[in-house]
């Protein structure tokens, strides 16, 4: 890499590094670009020539730390072995990837409140919202290999069901992310992801009591 390369990527990694300490103080919203230069200790010429926004900022947060714009995406589900079993694995792993890492919690946390209220986000917020989507339809798509390999009805409502889960592991995890983490913080891990996945077992109980009332009047 020559110097110049190394010069302009230590700058961005330095207003990146900047951008993080001041939305964490003052919340994206209320944080201008100026303000951020001024943290990184750089002009605002300097700041411009790597950023034009603050969405842009937003996204090369996530983007440095490697995170998904989604916290519950997940891999694709396979056909054999136990899918609600690694589903189940897969999403308790998210939950804690997040909750339990300081720096995953504080980045999430930011951009989650940015996308709030602010209309200078709202690309960044759809793109969120769209990997929001495609989380759910991971989700959707494990269930089905569940329903496929019996573990689950024949018509059990995947659908339903992945925006049960989806909905309330991203809106438990939001709640955590505007309080102090807590001191039993893998209790509430669980306690989360249970609650999660409780849909799937109201939802199949049902389904199976509605057949066996039918059996019954026939």
């Amino acid at each position: 890499m020559s110097r110049a390369r190394q010069r302009a990527f230590d700058t961005r990694a330095k207003i990146i590094a900047a951008a993080e300490r001041i939305f964490l103080l003052r919340g994206a919203t209320r944080t201008s670009l100026d303000d951020i230069a001024k943290e990184a200790g750089m002009t605002r010429g300097t700041m411009h020539g790597h950023f034009k926004n603050k969405q842009s900022v937003l996204h090369a947060m996530l983007e440095s730390s490697s995170l998904p714009l989604d916290p519950f995406s997940i891999e694709p589900c396979s056909s054999d072995g136990d899918p609600l079993g690694l589903l189940r694995t897969d999403l308790h792993r998210c939950l804690r990837d997040v909750l339990q890492n300081a720096r995953t919690r504080s980045l999430y946390g930011i951009v989650f409140t940015a996308c709030e209220s602010a209309s200078e986000t709202a690309q960044l917020c759809e793109r969120i919202h769209m990997a929001g989507i495609h989380a759910e339809a991971q989700i959707e798509a494990a269930l089905s290999c569940a329903v496929a390999l019996g573990q689950l009805s024949a018509d059990f409502d995947t659908r339903q069901a992945a925006a049960f889960i989806h909905g309330t592991l991203s809106g438990s995890l939001r709640k955590c992310l505007t309080m102090s983490p807590r001191t039993n913080i893998d209790a509430e891990i669980d306690q989360i992801a249970e609650a999660a996945f409780l849909c799937i077992d109201v939802i199949d109980n049902h389904i199976s009591k509605s057949i066996s009332s039918g059996h019954a009047a026939g």
